[in-house]
């Protein structure tokens, strides 16, 4: 009995290894694919940083190329795959050991697509025209076509945020390419500045909290000089360079604290009281917003986004009605359009937007929106009609870090059903 035991393991492994061995060997015949392989998760047999060659403009290849990196995680080549559609940097999944949720739900491959112009995915001395939706698009239906061969299982996308976003998008320019996405609070934008999140922001929670918010804000501009000088203390510290003066700054962190505060679901208990210290009243601030964003070199890997956000994908402006004799800005237009590139000019094209919402309306099958109550992206939700099959789901109290994982039972029941139906799979 051992030794027949011992003979069916070998078999069992030598069998795996020489499965991955050919998926390798697969990988490496992909012109322009570099493949370097590294530890993997115990879910996944093998684990793989793909580095593909692709064009700077897919209408347009002679234009150039640069290299885009893929982190891909197998478990079994007719296994379902589950695709992100990173809308920033991947790095975290440059670990073999990260496991998308996806992909721990179907128990299956898993492989995530950084974003072009970001991170290790940025090409070298390029014009920001070539950062369209479009173009990315192009990027994740090229790497499904290369992949698709190998991996022969149902094909999920997914991201989340502006990867959500990015999931959405690919299937409005190639809505054949994969079985089904789930997007997870995935903002589909109207304008440059959509007015939605302002009126969102006017109405969400109690009153009480809005009020607590309105009157710590006001406290902070209050406190501008003590603030100012911790603020200044902490970018010396860290050898920050402001992008704008310290006053301004300022305005800025405040501006944007209601929209965090309710993005991230954060504890009103935690607000400072109005009479708290310059330092208590910044070390909030500081956790909440963050420094970084709006200093050098802290906005460069958000620069790109920024670009994006003011050439087709939209983003929010700011309501200074209760505070607008406490800013340094006086009747001024305060914009995050400071934070886009100093070497990009973007015009905004609203027909994008447009293609991607006509095609949610319409055309737009086999896709789960996943949206948290108290999200202020909530407000931009994407609206799907009765003319497709697809399904959206708002999880009540919760904000921008809804998964499937934290949905109610019925929730969760409703969003795996979905994927067993939508997908004719059992898991």
């Amino acid at each position: 009995m051992k030794k027949i035991t011992f003979f069916v393991l070998f078999f069992l492994v030598y069998t795996q290894l020489a499965t991955s061995q050919t998926i390798k060997q697969q990988l490496e015949s992909i012109p322009g694919v570099k493949v370097v392989q590294k530890k993997a998760a115990n879910q996944f047999s093998e684990s793989y940083t793909l580095l593909i060659t692709q064009p700077l403009d897919h209408n347009q290849p002679e234009k150039g190329s640069f290299i885009q990196r893929v982190f891909l995680s197998f478990k079994d080549p007719a296994a379902p795959m589950v695709m992100t559609t990173e809308g920033y940097q991947a790095e975290y999944a440059n670990n073999g050991l990260f496991v998308e949720e996806l992909a721990q739900i179907l128990k299956c491959n898993q492989v995530v697509v950084e974003h072009r112009y970001f991170a290790g995915s940025k090409p070298q001395n390029a014009p920001w025209d070539y950062l369209t939706v479009e173009n990315a698009a192009n990027d994740h239906h090229r790497i499904i076509e290369m992949l698709k061969p190998i991996f022969t299982g149902k094909w999920i996308t997914t991201g989340i945020s502006k990867g959500g976003q990015t999931s959405i998008y690919h299937r409005a320019f190639f809505p054949n390419d994969v079985d089904a996405t789930v997007a997870y609070v995935a903002p589909i934008n109207i304008a440059q500045e959509d007015p939605r999140q302002i009126y969102f922001l006017k109405a969400v929670g109690p009153d009480s909290t809005r009020n607590k918010i309105i009157e710590y804000q006001r406290a902070v501009l209050k406190n501008r000089s003590g603030i100012t000088q911790l603020m200044s203390k902490l970018a010396t510290k860290n050898n920050y360079t402001f992008v704008m003066s310290v006053d301004s700054t300022l305005d800025y962190l405040i501006l944007e604290y209601p929209f965090s505060f309710w993005q991230w679901g954060v504890n009103s208990t935690t607000i400072p009281k109005a009479n708290s210290s310059a330092e208590t009243l910044w070390n909030h601030l500081n956790e909440i917003v963050g420094l970084t964003a709006y200093t050098q070199p802290g906005m460069l890997p958000t620069e790109a986004f920024f670009y994006q956000a003011y050439s087709e994908i939209g983003y929010y402006g700011y309501d200074t009605t209760h505070l607008s004799k406490y800013l340094s800005v006086k009747g001024g237009y305060i914009s995050n359009k400071i934070l886009i590139p100093k070497d990009a000019k973007p015009v905004f094209n609203p027909l994008t937007l447009q293609k991607v919402r006509d095609f949610i309306a319409l055309k737009g099958e086999n896709i789960l929106y996943l949206y948290g109550e108290i999200d202020p992206w909530s407000a931009s939700a994407a609206m799907p009609t009765t003319a497709t099959n697809s399904k959206r789901i708002v999880s009540p109290g919760n904000s921008h870090i809804t998964r499937i994982s934290n949905l109610s039972e019925n929730q969760k029941s409703e969003a795996l059903d979905w994927l067993r139906k939508t997908l004719n799979i059992s898991f």
